[in-house]
């Protein structure tokens, strides 16, 4: 390990010295043209024969293939050089700029790169117990960057020696023609190696495996070198293996481990099979990958195959981590589907049937609240992978399908893609029926349904970002994301539709959450679907939403905490942008053309509110099936949803006084009050009829956040004050009509 004198001390001008000489070597390389045409060339044109001659061009054949093999043992060497020079010197800067911090804030750091602080001398100082903690926590913060620096130092140092060692290779007596060739390559090499471990790798070597992965899951040589220089199926076992053993380990360090290791490798493998970057594992190799998915793997030699897991179970977890690309994702996203509609059962079948071999599972899935474990059907991985995969997700549920043979080549294309309609599937074949682990006397009763990983997969093929990255931006709809939207609203928003995501039987209910991020992502769709012609533009291609189907399904979803807030976010953010367009648009035209722009933009709105707040009305109030604090305490973490949907449909754009110049926190924050005044619940309120109370409540927040955000919009616009003030109460006047027609419920019409 390299040590915090040596890295301080450290010159590297001799390896910059050796780096620049092999460098210059390699670019000025003329040997092999001058063998090939000042020997091998002329003897070939000789006109040469007999065994001599055969003798002597086997000869110089050997010579030429060793002067290749020289040229790209020097080339290696060359690049291990360069990349050991400067991955050092950054490290000797971090370490330098880690002294310096230190020393900025009075402390110290010795030879051997402990840190101290200053004795207080001051009395008051001797007396203060937090003067100790304030010095004591920042040693420790330059403690750790030193370390890091060390880290990354020794990190390097290791890689070289090894790559070295590959790139020079153990035969005296010839050159080696395929060399390691960077550090990358050489660190991918460890990396492999401790894999390959298993179960038997130790604890400190688990933890080398993290920290290898963790630096490099970004790095295309690194991951395309560790993937494919691995059998897809022996990848598989060796992981298997390795991660249930932290499954029966007494090692705390060894679980969290394992589970970063599982991280690294997903964000490792999003790394290696991105088709958009070089280099990239090879198409044979993803298609070995996808046999072994298909084929049951023994996690021991000894290991029966009919009683151990599939290939797909044991990468489930691996997949849930990372931005895949669907050149990769998609053809395993569409193997495991047509896989799991061919037999439902195949995946739980192992436990089911065969005595359950291993004990916990844990690297097939995830654990919920009560221990138990699910993720026995891959489904719900490669649906997760979809989820952080927008593109990917958009595709798989759009494209023309392809059709995989049982291993996992391609059968055939084209056809129409149906997957939708099979995974949103309730009956006795869902391909979302999953098995919890520990198994149940009955099993076919322990059934689940794996749905959330639907809605995240269909949230992000419908918005284009991923479903847990709340600081990407909406993306314009394409007309395929639009279609699959329009596809959730006629599934839902149909008479039996509503069953499927409330109530005892709502086997879908897990989605509503990201059904609710997806209708505020198409709030424009939305408000005029209800509204009609003349209703606010759409933002992208049109999702063409039926009226009766929007109102049958916000009603629905208005009954669940979660997507209740994130459409109170996003209605409220979008008629703040559609108010603001209206006087920006038309504030110096016809003062009947600005009165006609307001309400259109004010009246869908009311509308969308009044619809979610009764149903979520008669949720708490009147079948009590719900509490208030459940939709309450969402509305406050919904801020991330409002920006989006503010900054998506215009919000940001409009260059304007004094909005303008408040930025989009400030104008999210009054866009959240408006949401907290219209939409939060108080079951304290006394009043006999206490839907109907709050209700009415809702309905003045709501004409009062229209009001405020009209008053934003117009204030210094020039407008003439006496209209304003008439257009102001009109504002408020269509946003209760619109809430009265909303909160008819599905069957109310405007």
């Amino acid at each position: 390990m390299v040590t915090y004198s040596q890295l301080q001390h450290l010159d590297l001008a001799n390896l910059n010295a050796a780096a620049g000489d092999f460098e210059s070597m390699v670019r000025n390389w003329d040997l092999s043209t001058k063998m090939q045409n000042e020997v091998i060339g002329p003897v070939q044109q000789s006109g040469w024969t007999g065994p001599s001659s055969e003798a002597a061009a086997s000869s110089l054949t050997r010579t030429r293939d060793q002067i290749h093999a020289a040229f790209e043992e020097a080339s290696a060497i060359a690049r291990t050089l360069r990349e050991a020079h400067d991955e050092l010197a950054a490290a000797k800067k971090d370490l330098q700029t880690a002294v310096q911090h230190a020393a900025d804030q009075g402390l110290t750091v010795d030879g051997e790169g402990s840190v101290h602080w200053p004795p207080a001398t001051d009395p008051a100082d001797k007396k203060d117990p937090d003067y100790a903690k304030s010095h004591q926590a920042n040693a420790q913060a330059a403690a750790d960057a030193i370390g890091k620096a060390i880290e990354r130092a020794t990190e390097a140092d290791t890689a070289a020696a090894s790559a070295l060692a590959g790139d020079t290779g153990s035969d005296s007596s010839t050159f080696n023609g395929n060399p390691v060739g960077s550090l990358a390559e050489a660190e991918a090499k460890q990396a492999s190696q401790i894999l390959s471990l298993g179960s038997k790798a130790t604890d400190a070597q688990l933890a080398q495996l993290q920290t290898l992965l963790q630096h490099h899951s970004g790095d295309s040589r690194f991951a395309a070198a560790f993937y494919g220089g691995q059998d897809p199926a022996t990848f598989l076992a060796s992981y298997g293996a390795m991660a249930q053993s932290g499954d029966f380990s007494d090692s705390a360090a060894r679980k969290a481990s394992i589970k970063g290791i599982q991280d690294g490798l997903g964000l490792t493998l999003a790394t290696a099979t991105d088709s958009h970057k070089q280099p990239h594992v090879s198409d044979d190799w993803e298609q070995r990958l996808r046999k072994a998915g298909a084929a049951q793997i023994p996690l021991d030699p000894k290991a029966n195959p009919a009683s151990s897991p599939y290939g797909y179970q044991i990468l489930g977890n691996i997949l849930r981590h990372g931005d895949y690309d669907a050149h990769f994702i998609n053809p395993i996203a569409e193997h495991v589907t047509q896989l799991t509609n061919e037999n439902p059962g195949r995946w739980d079948a192992v436990a089911a049937m065969h005595g359950a071999p291993f004990q916990e599972f844990q690297f097939t899935g995830v654990t919920d609240e009560k221990g138990n474990v699910h993720g026995f059907n891959p489904m719900s991985s490669v649906l997760e992978a979809l989820g952080h995969s927008p593109e990917a997700a958009t595709k798989f549920f759009s494209d023309p399908p392809t059709t995989y043979n049982p291993d996992g080549s391609v059968k055939s294309h084209g056809g129409e893609n149906k997957y939708f309609d099979m995974l949103t599937d309730s009956g006795q074949r869902s391909l979302l029926r999953d098995m919890p682990y520990p198994l149940r006397p009955n099993p076919g009763t322990a059934d689940a349904f794996e749905v959330g990983a639907l809605g995240h997969a269909l949230e992000a093929a419908t918005t284009g970002r991923a479903y847990d990255n709340a600081d990407a931006p909406l993306a314009k709809h394409t007309p395929e994301m639009a279609g699959l939207t329009q596809k959730i609203f006629d599934k839902y928003g149909v008479e039996g539709g509503p069953e499927q995501l409330h109530g005892e039987k709502a086997l879908f209910s897990a989605m509503n959450g990201s059904l609710g991020n997806i209708t505020a992502a198409y709030m424009g769709d939305v408000q005029a679907a209800l509204e009609g012609p003349g209703a606010p533009a759409m933002t992208g291609a049109p999702a063409n939403l039926d009226d009766a189907k929007v109102r049958r399904l916000l009603d629905v979803l208005g009954r669940d905490p979660d997507a209740y807030t994130s459409i109170a976010a996003g209605q409220q953010a979008y008629t703040t942008v559609q108010i603001e367009e209206a006087i920006a648009k038309h504030g110096h035209g016809s003062q009947s053309e600005l009165q006609l722009a307001v309400e259109n933009a004010v009246k869908p709105g009311g509308q969308v509110t009044g619809l979610v707040t009764s149903a979520m009305a008669d949720e708490v109030y009147v079948k009590h099936a719900a509490d208030d604090e459940d939709f309450n305490k969402g509305i406050d973490d919904k801020k991330e949803i409002a920006a989006k949907v503010w900054e998506f449909t215009g919000g940001k754009a409009l260059e304007r006084a004094p909005i303008a110049g408040e930025g989009v926190n400030f104008v999210v924050e009054k866009i959240m009050d408006g949401v907290a005044d219209s939409y939060k619940v108080d079951t304290r309120n006394e009043a006999d009829d206490q839907a109907k109370a709050a209700v009415a409540d809702a309905k003045h927040g709501a004409q009062r956040s229209v009001m405020e955000t009209f008053d934003r919009a117009t204030a210094g616009s020039g407008i003439d004050p006496a209209f304003l003030e008439q257009l102001r109460r009109r504002a408020g006047q269509v946003s209760d009509d619109g809430y009265t027609s909303g909160a008819a419920g599905p069957a109310g019409k405007s």
